[in-house]
């Protein structure tokens, strides 16, 4: 249909009827999961059952710090840059043992 594209579906930041099901039921049960996973952190914490205060916690973590991403560290050097800022003396340990070919000069 011309004139409609990006004008149907949901407003966002609109829960979809699914998940709003879900908030009003939890609402009616008067349960808070966020509140009942730091509750069992805490206890397993005083417990001193570490391995499940670290599963809460780390479900927890999620609503108030964003996931880092990984990112490749490239520590590929080149012979050149290696060289960069040497003093002659660095150089010269450096450089002793390598030969030079006068051809390429």
């Amino acid at each position: 249909m011309a004139g409609t594209k990006g004008n149907s579906g949901r407003k966002k930041g609109v829960p979809n009827k699914r998940t709003q099901s879900v908030i009003d039921q939890l609402a009616a049960l008067d349960c808070d999961p966020i509140e009942g996973m730091a509750t069992i952190a805490k206890l397993s914490m005083e417990a001193k059952d570490y391995a499940t205060a670290l599963n809460a916690f780390k479900d927890l973590a999620q609503y108030v710090a964003p996931k880092r991403k990984s990112i490749e560290v490239n520590t590929h050097v080149t012979f050149e840059e290696r060289l960069q800022g040497m003093s002659e003396d660095e150089l010269d340990d450096e450089l002793r043992g390598y030969s030079i070919d006068p051809a390429k000069l």
